[in-house]
């Protein structure tokens, strides 16, 4: 399964002009999206061409919905991925980046530890070996994951039996359709630290010493599994990475490797010492100088929180790193919530202009609370996926009528889409890199399907102008993800008669444009309602509103807002707008405290008189 290897050289920012352009229009059953053209470029070609468009899919991201891939049924096979990747490149994606690791190897290796080693059909005690390890789950969900490994773990199986290697035929699909194959290394994977010796867990994770304490930022010692990841102070554990990721560079066609420290970022004990930093440094240069060993022009880079400072805290100097040239781009993302107010203007001026920065887009747009009127049952897939990922927990619903109520996804609304590739252009990203992106499809919700069609020129900040956009800013979360992910704005509560300000990213929108531009402030709701006004860039604040129980643009069945929030929204004159960041800012009017839950913004298309 070796490749043919191209030589060449390239700078790394020349990089971003060597993509590879998209292909024809693919019919596939059940994909309603695809029946919506896509538009032409206005770009450059060469522009077009470049790495701009980044995809990227976890180890199972080519299972999770065989009905989609192979709707004829039947054993799994190597037109599934064909047509998943044809629609990939169909939607405008020029860089596929897929994921084959956890601590192990999720591909049929032969050289280094395979997940799926001693697996046979149907066998629900291996699978109840790796649900166990899931620490974010409870006993009644971590039986209910059983099932769904075994069936996952079956298409593996379907693969396998007909000799077809999964990881080999992404990179040959991709190179039909001339999308660019990169690989995607989770560098310290912990969705199985519940169980040590859980088979999607490395050998030497068994041993104490090769482990993180799991310790969470705090004043107490409290320790969580989720937090207990490889100890990279450890030669065992640097020895064991780098060979995990020289058996696919060595024996796969890509010409890309990522290292992603977003899932998780831990790496050495916070409070990390120069000593083992530097080890560190020396162990990327060795990541380097493999990939180049391989073939010259192989790209290089990582996926990283935004919080600089955190990264070295454990041992992950990034400025070091780009000044020894050790990587050509980073991906900057939050964990699971997308960032929308993701500083990378402020990450340019701190890194200098050679390193290409792109910005990540995740698949909960913040956790808001929505209502989907439409569902008669509470979506258990998608209550599943998130606890494993612990990324959600909803709150109590008060008392009355039932309503199904959850969280929206990014991909499911193009409007959302455009908004969050927006802000991150206008502050300088070079390209935009989806992450969880089938998520949507996995958890297979009433209603929910992911927009693949709005994947197409998502990245063209000129192209977004005019559009119909839903932005909308980070909410906290009880996870302890805060000590890296950017700070959120929101909620907030403003005493009476004083106000707030906040920031967020937006382009400006083309002079003249038929547009209508609304602020929906959610607030806690309250009797009576509280009295408050809205300003935008400083201008004379707005007080008058309209009442809306519903959310600015649906996501999915997800379109009302829940009981216990009250949402007004308030019209704004888009000439206002500014390219870049932009200030909101919000006035309590009222003789009491006000609850500030979220704030969103939407660009409407005026409709035609």
């Amino acid at each position: 399964m070796d490749r043919v290897v191209t030589e060449g050289h390239f700078s790394r920012r020349d990089f971003l002009k060597t993509g590879a352009a998209t292909g024809t229009a693919l019919v596939l059953p059940g994909i309603s999206a695809l029946a919506r053209p896509i538009v032409p470029s206005s770009a450059p070609p060469s522009e077009m061409k470049a790495h701009r468009n980044l995809f990227n899919g976890d180890c199972n991201f080519l299972f999770y919905n065989p009905e989609l891939w192979q709707p004829e049924g039947g054993p799994y096979g190597a037109q599934a991925i064909r047509r998943f990747i044809d629609l990939l490149a169909t939607s405008g994606v020029d860089t596929l980046l897929v994921n084959p690791n956890t601590q192990v190897a999720w591909y049929p290796s032969g050289n280094v530890e395979y997940v799926l080693a001693g697996y046979h059909r149907g066998d629900r005690e291996f699978a109840r070996r790796v649900a166990a390890g899931n620490a974010g789950l409870t006993p009644a969900q971590a039986e209910r994951y059983v099932d769904h490994l075994v069936r996952l773990f079956d298409l593996y199986t379907d693969l396998t039996d007909a000799g077809v290697d999964w990881l080999a035929e992404c990179a040959a699909s991709c190179r039909r359709r001339g999308v660019s194959p990169w690989l995607s290394f989770r560098m310290n994977a912990t969705h199985f630290s519940g169980a040590p010796g859980c088979p999607a867990n490395a050998r030497i994770f068994a041993d104490p010493a090769n482990r993180l304490s799991g310790r969470i930022p705090g004043p107490a010692p409290v320790v969580s599994a989720t937090w207990v990841g490889l100890n990279y102070a450890r030669a065992a554990v640097r020895e064991h990475m780098l060979a995990l990721m020289r058996d696919a560079v060595d024996h796969y066609d890509y010409e890309g490797l990522e290292m992603d420290w977003l899932r998780h970022p831990l790496c050495l004990e916070p409070g990390a010492s120069a000593r083992d930093t530097g080890r560190m440094l020396d162990w990327f240069a060795s990541v380097k100088a493999m990939a180049a060993s391989r073939r010259s022009d192989f790209k290089v880079g990582l996926r990283l929180p935004g919080n600089l400072g955190y990264l070295r805290s454990i041992g992950i100097d990034v400025k070091a790193l780009v000044q020894r040239g050790l990587v050509d781009f980073i991906t900057f993302s939050n964990f699971w919530q997308t960032a929308w107010e993701m500083p990378l203007d402020e990450l340019r001026r701190e890194l200098g202009p050679d390193v290409t920065l792109y910005g990540g887009m995740e698949d909960a747009p913040n956790w808001l609370e929505a209502s989907a009127p439409s569902l008669a049952e509470p979506p258990r897939d998608q209550e599943l996926q998130l606890a494993g990922d612990s990324a959600y927990r909803p709150k109590a619903a008060p008392a009355g009528p039932r309503r199904i109520r959850g969280t929206r996804y990014l991909s499911a609304s193009a409007e959302l889409m455009r908004a969050n590739a927006a802000g991150k252009l206008v502050l300088g990203a070079d390209g935009i890199a989806q992450f969880n992106f089938y998520v949507t499809d996995q958890v297979r919700v009433p209603g929910l399907r992911g927009n693949y069609a709005a994947l197409a020129q998502l990245a063209d900040l000129e192209f977004l102008r005019g559009r119909e956009k839903h932005y909308a800013m980070n909410t906290a979360t009880a996870q302890a993800t805060e000590i890296w992910d950017v700070a959120e704005q929101l909620p907030l509560r403003i005493p009476p008669g004083q106000r707030r300000e906040l920031r967020l990213p937006m382009c400006a929108e083309p002079a003249g444009a038929a547009l209508r531009f609304v602020v929906q402030l959610i607030l806690e709701r309250t009797h009576p309602a509280p009295s408050c006004g809205v300003s935008f860039n400083g201008q004379w604040p707005v007080h008058e509103r309209q009442e809306s129980p519903h959310l600015l643009f649906p996501s999915g069945p997800y379109t009302e807002h829940v009981e216990e929030h009250l949402a007004f929204n308030y019209t704004i004159d888009p000439a206002a707008i500014r390219e870049g960041w932009n200030r909101i800012g919000i006035h309590n009017d009222s003789t009491g405290e006000l609850g500030v839950v979220a704030v969103e913004c939407g660009i409407f298309a005026r409709a035609k008189s």
